[in-house]
C-alpha cells in the first residue's frame, strides 16, 4: 500500500530519535514503531452506499479510525486483522484509511456502484422450526453470496448456508425466540412474517423401559409434533405406529411382530430428530392363566398359574389395583404374593423383568373380617325386615348366612356393609349370627327383641259414614284396654271394648275426609299393627220419602233425601235388586219409572264414596171393574160393584156415580157395596183405590127419576178410565 506523507515524516523523525539515545534503552520504541498497522485488501472493491467492506491487513488496534474519503466511519465489527464498514450514502470513490494517532495506512479504491434494489420476501418454509433447523427465505433481490446477507432473528444473527437471489438457506439459532426475520443486503432489509421458534427434539424418558408386541409406550421430552402424523418414530430402524401425539408426549404401540429392542429415535420435521442413549428392550409378555384363590382377606397368600414369570422375586412386580403386592416365591410358571392391605377388590397387574403389566382373567374379591356392627330396629316381629350393619359381607346373596338366635332368617339383599332379613318365624328374642361363605362368621352384642305386633285381619263394616261404629278383628290385640292406641289415618278413636282378638271403635264425626283410609294399631311393648285393607269413609247419603211409596207398573216415583249423586252415570238404582235406570238425579231427588215385571221391596242407591239409602216400596195392581147391578136405581138404592183388586180398606176406596161421589159400606177384594148419592146423575160408575188406580163401569148406571145428562156433559164429567 502507498503510504501517506505524514507516514514518512513520522518514520524519520522516529528513526533520529533512536540515533540520539542509546541502544539498549531504546530497543523497545523501536519495536513499537516498526508494528505499524497494514492493509492487505479490501473486499468486495466496489459497490453501492450501504455496502458492508471487510478490510483485512494486520496490526489494527482497537483505538483506530477509519475514514472513507476523510469522513470518520464507525466500524461495524472491529479485531486486530479485520475492520467491517458501511459504505456511507452519498460517498463518491475513494480511499478507506485507518488511523492510529498519527500514523496512517491508506486502502486501494473502492469504486462506488449504482445503489442496489432492496430486498423482497415473499415466503418462509417452514412457519415454524427448532434452533439448528435450517429455514429457507424466498423473495428477490438477496445477495449472491452468504456474505452479502446480514440475516437476524430478533437480535441474534443467522448463519447464511447459501445465497441465491432469490432464496436464502439459513439455520435457526440457539437461544432464539418467535418473531419475524430481518434480512439486510446493500439495497436495504425486509422482514418475514414471524417464525415460531419451536423447542428441539428431545427424549427425557420413556415409559416402560421394557415392552411385549402389541404394548403401549410412552416418550416424554420436548419439541414432539402435536400432530400424530408430524412425529416420526422408530425402534432401531423400525418405524412404529404412532398413537397419540401432543408437543411434550408421544404414545407408540411396539409392532406385534416385533423380536427385539433397540434405541428410540424420533424425527419432526422442522424440530430436528432425537436418538435415546438406552434401548427399549422387546419380549414377550409373561401370562396369568389363573389366580387361585379368588377372594381373600389381606395377608392371604394368592398364587399366579401361567408362564413367563422368570425366577427373580425382586423382578417381578404385582399389584391389585393400584396397590403393590409382596412377592414371596417365583418360578417360571408359578408366583405367590400376599394381598395387600388397603387394597380394595377388582384385577390383579402383573409385571416380568419390565415387560407388562398383564391383567388377571377376573376380578380378585377382597375379603374384610366379618363383623356386626348393630342393627335396626331393635325390635320387630316374624315377617318385619332388620337391617344388619357390619362387615365381611358377601355380595353373593347365597353366600351370607343370617340366624337370629338358633333360627334361619331369610336374607333379602346384601349391598356394601348391610345385609337385610326377615324375622323368621318361631323366632325368639337373641342374637344375629352371620356367617359368610369362606370368609368366617360374626355374632351381634345386642339382642333382637322378637315382638309379636297387632295383626288387623278384616273391617265390620268395611266402609261407613262420619260415626260408624267398627270392630277391627285379628290376632295379638293387647287385652289391657290401656296398652292400645287405635288410629284411622292419622286421626286417634275413641275405644269402646277390647278382647284378644277385636276391638270396638266409633268413627269420630269430624277430622277425616270421605275416601279411603288405613286402620292401625298402637300396641305398647309389641309396636304397631297395620291394616292390610283401606276403610272407606263414605259421604252421608239418606232417603226421607218416596212419592208415592206404592204405585202400579208405569208409574213414574220420586225419592226424595240427601247426599245423593249428581251424575246419572254413578247411580245404582235397584228396586227388589232389579237395576233401574233414572229418569232424573240431583242431590236431593231422584225419579224412575216403575217398570214391567218389578216386584216390591226396596228401593236402594248404592253410589261409590257414598253411604247406602234405601227404602220399601210397593208394586200394586189396578182395580178391574167387570159389572155392576142392578143396571138403574134410585137415590139411595144400594149399588154393587163387582171386579177385582179392591183390597179390603173401605177408606181406600173411592166410588164415583157419574161425577158424585157414593157412600162405601163394604169393601172385598172382588166387591164394592155402595149407596147410590144424592143428586146422582145418569152416567158410568168409577171406582178408585188408593195406591192402586182406578176402573170404570163399561156401561152406564141408570139414576131413575133422574134426567140423562146430555153426552158432552158426560163426558165432561166423568173421569178417564185407567
Amino acid at each position: 500500500m502507498t503510504l501517506r506523507t505524514s507516514s514518512r515524516i513520522s518514520v524519520l523523525l522516529a528513526t533520529l530519535s533512536v540515533s540520539a539515545s542509546a541502544a539498549v534503552s531504546l530497543a523497545p520504541s523501536v519495536a513499537a514503531a516498526q508494528a505499524r498497522a497494514m492493509i492487505e485488501s479490501i473486499s468486495p472493491t466496489s459497490g453501492p452506499p450501504g455496502t458492508r467492506v471487510t478490510i483485512t491487513g494486520r496490526n489494527f488496534r482497537s483505538t483506530a479510525q477509519v475514514l472513507f474519503n476523510d469522513r470518520p466511519v464507525e466500524p461495524a465489527e472491529r479485531r486486530p486483522e479485520r475492520i467491517v464498514v458501511v459504505v456511507p450514502q452519498g460517498a463518491q470513490p475513494g480511499r478507506f484509511v485507518v488511523r492510529h494517532g498519527t500514523d496512517e495506512v491508506e486502502s486501494e479504491v473502492f469504486r462506488i456502484s449504482e445503489a442496489a434494489p432492496a430486498p423482497r420476501v415473499t415466503a418462509i418454509e417452514p412457519t415454524s422450526a427448532a434452533p439448528g433447523s435450517e429455514v429457507v427465505i424466498r423473495g428477490d433481490n438477496f445477495g449472491a453470496r452468504p456474505t452479502d446477507n446480514n440475516v437476524r432473528i430478533g437480535a441474534l444473527p443467522m448463519i447464511v448456508r447459501s445465497a441465491e437471489p432469490t432464496t436464502l438457506r439459513v439455520i435457526v439459532p440457539d437461544g432464539a425466540r418467535t418473531g419475524p426475520v430481518t434480512v439486510r443486503t446493500s439495497g436495504g432489509e425486509a422482514q418475514t412474517a414471524a417464525l415460531t421458534v419451536t423447542d428441539r427434539v428431545g427424549i427425557r424418558e420413556f415409559t416402560p423401559t421394557a415392552a411385549a408386541p402389541g404394548q403401549r409406550v410412552i416418550l416424554r421430552g420436548t419439541g414432539f409434533g402435536a400432530d400424530v402424523q408430524a412425529n416420526r418414530v422408530t425402534i432401531g430402524t423400525r418405524p412404529v405406529r404412532v398413537l397419540r401425539a401432543s408437543p411434550t408426549e408421544i404414545e407408540f404401540e411396539v409392532p406385534r411382530d416385533q423380536t427385539q429392542g433397540g434405541t428410540i429415535q424420533v424425527i419432526v420435521p422442522g424440530a430436528g430428530r432425537f436418538e435415546t442413549g438406552a434401548s427399549l428392550r422387546v419380549a414377550p409378555a409373561p401370562v396369568i392363566a389363573a389366580v387361585e384363590p379368588v377372594q381373600g382377606a389381606p395377608g392371604a397368600r394368592i398364587t399366579f398359574r401361567g408362564e413367563r414369570f422368570g425366577s427373580d422375586p425382586s423382578s417381578l412386580r404385582v399389584l391389585l389395583g393400584e396397590t403393590v403386592a409382596r412377592v414371596i416365591s417365583v418360578t417360571p410358571d408359578t408366583a405367590v404374593v400376599e394381598v395387600p392391605r388397603g387394597a380394595g377388590s377388582g384385577r390383579w397387574h402383573l409385571s416380568a423383568g419390565g415387560i407388562g403389566p398383564v391383567d388377571s382373567p377376573t376380578d380378585f374379591r377382597v375379603l374384610e373380617a366379618v363383623s356386626v356392627a348393630g342393627f335396626s330396629p331393635p325390635a320387630g316381629d316374624v315377617g318385619d325386615r332388620v337391617s344388619i350393619q357390619g362387615t365381611g359381607f358377601s355380595p353373593n346373596l347365597a353366600e351370607n348366612t343370617v340366624r337370629l338366635g338358633q333360627v334361619p332368617a331369610r336374607v333379602v339383599s346384601v349391598g356394601g356393609r348391610e345385609i337385610v332379613v326377615e324375622v323368621p318365624e318361631n323366632a325368639r328374642s337373641g342374637q344375629f349370627t352371620v356367617t359368610v361363605a369362606g370368609n368366617g362368621e360374626a355374632r351381634g352384642r345386642q339382642p333382637f327383641m322378637v315382638t309379636l305386633r297387632p295383626r288387623i285381619t278384616s273391617l265390620e263394616p268395611p266402609a261407613g259414614i262420619l260415626g260408624t261404629r267398627v270392630t277391627l278383628r285379628g290376632q295379638n290385640f293387647p287385652a289391657d284396654r290401656a296398652l292400645v292406641q287405635v288410629r284411622l289415618n292419622d286421626v286417634e278413636l275413641p275405644v269402646e271394648s277390647v278382647t284378644r282378638e277385636a276391638i270396638v271403635v266409633t268413627v269420630p264425626n269430624q277430622g277425616l275426609q270421605p275416601g279411603p283410609a288405613r286402620f292401625s294399631i298402637v300396641a305398647r311393648l309389641q309396636g304397631t299393627g297395620r291394616a292390610p285393607m283401606d276403610w272407606i269413609v263414605l259421604v252421608p247419603s239418606r232417603i226421607t220419602a218416596l212419592e208415592p211409596a206404592a204405585a202400579p207398573v208405569g208409574t213414574r216415583v220420586t225419592i226424595r233425601g240427601e247426599g245423593f249423586e249428581s251424575d246419572v252415570r254413578r247411580v245404582n238404582l235397584t228396586l227388589n235388586g232389579q237395576v233401574i235406570r233414572p229418569n232424573s238425579v240431583s242431590t236431593t231427588a231422584i225419579e224412575f219409572t216403575v217398570p214391567r215385571n218389578g216386584t216390591s221391596g226396596d228401593v236402594v242407591i248404592q253410589t261409590e264414596g257414598r253411604q247406602r239409602a234405601a227404602s220399601p216400596f210397593r208394586i200394586t195392581v189396578p182395580p178391574v171393574v167387570n159389572a155392576i147391578a142392578p143396571a138403574q136405581g134410585a137415590v139411595g138404592g144400594r149399588l154393587t160393584i163387582n171386579g177385582n183388586n179392591f183390597g179390603v180398606d173401605a177408606s181406600a176406596v173411592t166410588v164415583l156415580v157419574g161425577t158424585t161421589q157414593a157412600t162405601v159400606s163394604v169393601v172385598t177384594p172382588r166387591q164394592i157395596v155402595a149407596q147410590v148419592p144424592e143428586g146422582a146423575l145418569t152416567g158410568r160408575v168409577t171406582v178408585r183405590v188408593r195406591d192402586q188406580g182406578e176402573a170404570q163401569s163399561a156401561r152406564d148406571f141408570r139414576v131413575s127419576g133422574a134426567p140423562r145428562p146430555s153426552a158432552a156433559a158426560a163426558d165432561a164429567g166423568a173421569p178417564d178410565a185407567r
